[in-house]
């Protein structure tokens, strides 16, 4: 497969950001429709947005993860909607990547730019193993991006194995849409990452062959020395990073990117915005005082995401084992990067008064799709801290996402 034209990081993350006054004129439909137009996701492809994790054994540019990250931000500025689903379906380029080279032949073979979501959260999911692969059957939610892809990865127990007593054998299963795996059921119904389109995914003893599925246990393996993950068909960076580390940095950028959209919105309107006695609301100590506020925690929301991706990436770079401790700090510092960029807005938020409650408000959307994101268990600060506090005081870490 060709290697498509190289591109700086710089000028991809440039690229993002002279698309936020388009994704801002079309957040309200974006909203409205519960998906991202056709328009909005022919303008990511064409500035390769996608292919920034993308393997470039398969026509991607296999970027460094901290690049996705700082694209999510800026698109953030402008939807979060849009900004959610170009993080999960760009993440997930990095992820089939993860899975043996016949799954990644068969996938993105006829089509490089093909594109799929994860529906991990099951009402009730199983695999049945059968000569050559597995039945899948099952129910799952949260699919984001599953109405603007061509697949998804969803997750289930293989029936009869153990990885340990009582503990069943957990694997990702590639389900493709033009193979008909797989029935989208609209159940999306939200106040805030309405555009998200994160609908269920169902399917009833599908077969799928043994390439197009991979272990857990496999995509996050821990030990004395670093190894390749999954079926190490790729040996660049992140690919010797344990699915857990990264999985979380991906849930914040779009969340900070909307804070300081929020931000933008507000100092904009504080320009000609007057109290009923004529006098600038923009000259008020507390409103001065709440823009400072908010946008220190921006701030340093994107500054603890971008620095331990830096430091993931340096270990990784030297084939380095990061302490139990580092990984905690990671956890910790993902799901509150999301809790930095709540307070943010909701500071914000607060001083809009009246006119910034309408639903059409850019401040407004900004308050409900942060605090949508804010509630993925990714972001959920009290499983973060306690992960946290069991690494930093060399206690054995009892989440086993870890």
């Amino acid at each position: 497969m060709a290697e498509i034209e190289e591109v700086s990081d710089t000028e991809l993350v440039e690229r993002a950001r002279s698309l936020v006054p388009k994704l801002r004129e079309r957040a309200a439909a974006v909203e409205r429709d519960s998906r991202l137009p056709d328009e909005t996701m022919a303008e990511l492809r064409a500035a390769d947005l996608f292919r920034t994790l993308q393997p470039r054994a398969f026509g991607g540019l296999e970027k460094k993860f901290g690049t996705m990250v700082e694209i999510a931000l800026e698109l953030g500025r402008g939807c979060a909607s849009t900004a959610w689903v170009y993080q999960n379906l760009t993440m997930h380029q990095l992820l089939i990547g993860f899975f043996p080279r016949q799954a990644q032949e068969e996938f993105w073979g006829p089509d490089p730019e093909r594109l799929i979501s994860t529906a991990w959260a099951a009402l009730h999911s199983t695999a049945r193993p059968v000569d050559g692969g597995y039945l899948v059957s099952g129910h799952w939610e949260f699919a984001s991006g599953i109405l603007n892809d061509q697949g998804v990865s969803v997750m289930a127990p293989v029936e009869g194995r153990e990885i340990a007593p009582g503990v069943a054998e957990r694997r990702f299963f590639l389900l493709e849409q033009d193979r008909g795996d797989y029935e989208i059921k609209r159940v999306w119904d939200v106040i805030g990452l309405r555009g998200t389109g994160s609908d269920d995914v169902v399917c009833n003893e599908i077969f799928i062959p043994e390439h197009r599925s991979l272990s857990t246990v496999k995509s996050n393996t821990h030990g004395e020395k670093v190894v390749l993950q999954g079926e190490a068909v790729h040996d660049s960076t992140f690919y010797r990073v344990p699915l857990w580390s990264w999985f979380p940095m991906t849930i914040p950028p779009a969340l900070i990117g909307a804070a300081q959209g929020g931000l933008e919105h507000m100092i904009g309107l504080l320009r000609d915005r007057t109290d009923l006695f004529g006098n600038r609301l923009a000259e008020r100590e507390g409103v001065k005082r709440r823009l400072g506020e908010a946008s220190a925690k921006i701030d340093a929301a994107r500054l603890l995401l971008l620095r331990d991706l830096s430091e993931m990436a340096e270990l990784a770079d030297r084939w380095e084992v990061p302490s139990v401790e580092r990984r905690g700090v990671w956890r910790r510092d993902a799901a509150y990067s999301a809790v930095l960029a709540f307070e943010a807005v909701g500071t914000l938020f607060y001083r809009g008064g009246a006119h910034g409650i309408g639903t059409d408000d850019a401040l407004a959307r900004a308050y409900r799709d942060i605090g949508a994101g804010a509630t993925h268990v990714s972001a959920d600060f009290d499983v973060a801290g306690e992960i946290y506090g069991e690494a930093v005081q060399g206690l054995p870490v009892r989440n086993p996402n870890f």
